[in-house]
């Protein structure tokens, strides 16, 4: 598998993701009722496995590879603006979640759970989901081209290909290795599988 073809499968499973913070963030905006624990485990996905590990690969090995080649420097310098942006959603709805936390522990609010009137205090959680969600969406459909561009070049060349996915095996390592990559994959599974995902109430 090519560099830049890894990068895109990334995007696959980054679009599943997408999916998933998009239902979310739909049912609380309607008083759905969706497990705070669920929407840790969202947040901890968008960390390591969109940040750190897939925007890693790019910004520690894919764009310094790249941005010198054929004036990419200028679509470079946006992706990683687009990626502080997505960094930023990231820390507010973790933030959010710690709110929300906070305020259950100290007893301002009940349990959260079904039947309980005061859903409409996890709005700013679904704005940041809906926020994160509409990112991958812009962001990962203009590296798509991107990445389309620098395939149909070919200005990568086998040399630096191989190099590149080298690297990307070190950010893997960085991040927990592949066994941590796999737990991540499989949160995503469990997520998907969940009654709020499946119903469309």
């Amino acid at each position: 598998m090519s560099s830049t073809r890894n990068l895109k499968d990334d995007h696959i499973v980054i679009r599943r993701v997408r999916d998933i913070a998009q239902t979310c963030s739909y049912k609380l905006y309607n008083n759905i009722y969706v497990p705070i624990e669920h929407i840790e485990i969202i947040s901890v996905i968008i960390e390591e496995f969109v940040d750190n590990f897939h925007h890693g690969k790019e910004e520690k090995a894919y764009f310094p590879e790249t941005k010198g080649k054929n004036n990419f420097a200028e679509d470079v310098r946006k992706f990683l603006i687009e990626h502080e942006l997505g960094r930023r959603i990231a820390n507010m709805l973790r933030r959010e979640i710690r709110v929300w936390r906070e305020k259950e522990k100290s007893g301002l609010l009940k349990k959260y759970d079904t039947g309980i009137k005061e859903l409409n205090q996890m709005e700013p959680i679904a704005r940041f989901l809906k926020s994160y969600a509409i990112f991958i969406d812009d962001h990962t459909g203009k590296e798509d081209k991107f990445f389309d561009l620098i395939m149909s070049k070919a200005v990568i060349t086998n040399e630096e290909d191989n190099h590149l996915l080298k690297h990307y095996e070190l950010c893997k390592n960085q991040v927990g290795g592949k066994e941590r990559i796999e737990e991540m994959i499989k949160l995503i599974e469990y997520l998907e599988v969940q009654d709020w995902m499946k119903s469309t109430n």
